[in-house]
């Protein structure tokens, strides 16, 4: 079963009362958290993660707990187990490490006022021409959707006409079928990247981009 938060949370929605089914709670095996540093990164605008302690009184004392992220600090890991009344002598704490040989940090001086978008601008190289090869695919994460729409006008306007449509912005205004249609694009390169924000999310298609 997959469900969000906001769902699982929800005073009175139908999940609470499959929690007090306690037959349902019986075949629980166990609960799996991902992107678990939201839990307190985010709490503050989303108060139903604050909430997740409630776990703990409503499952039975053998439901495993799997709590995952790639960027949880020792203070963050502190706050969960803290949040979610985890023993310590009961936790088992894995780190692996994020280095992968397809995955690199680069940093680019910024050399244009950041409300030109200017700085972004070198993923579409000047005088590109129908017939080249397409550049790598890529994602562009941004705080905001105008920001995002924005820098995909000025990518767009780098191209010729009939290649505009090769990158799209992507946000939480977008349809069901319009994001479900672009991921496929992404993926079989007919869409070259997006501009988004983070409703774009962790999702298997990123396999298949080479940023």
């Amino acid at each position: 079963i997959i469900i969000s938060p906001k769902w699982m949370m929800k005073p009175g929605g139908d999940f609470e009362c499959l929690l007090k089914d306690q037959l349902f709670v019986s075949h629980i095996i166990s609960i799996v958290i991902d992107e678990a540093h939201c839990l307190t990164e985010w709490g503050d605008f989303h108060p139903e993660y604050q909430e997740f302690g409630w776990l703990c009184y409503v499952l039975l004392p053998s439901t495993l707990l799997l709590v995952t992220s790639a960027t949880l600090t020792k203070s963050a890991i502190t706050d969960i187990t803290r949040l979610l009344h985890m023993h310590k002598d009961k936790t088992l704490i894995i780190h692996c490490s994020s280095d992968r040989p397809n995955i690199k940090i680069g940093v680019r001086k910024i050399k244009y006022p950041l409300n030109t978008y200017t700085n972004l601008a070198f993923l579409i190289l000047a005088g590109f021409k129908v017939g080249d090869p397409p550049p790598p695919k890529f994602l562009i994460f941004f705080n905001d959707i105008p920001d995002s729409i924005n820098t995909a006008f000025l990518l767009c306007k780098r191209l010729p006409p009939k290649l505009q449509d090769k990158i799209k912005w992507f946000n939480a205004d977008m349809s069901p079928t319009f994001k479900d249609t672009e991921l496929v694009n992404l993926v079989s390169g007919n869409t070259w990247g997006f501009c988004m924000t983070t409703s774009f999310g962790m999702i298997s298609a990123l396999e298949f981009v080479h940023c």
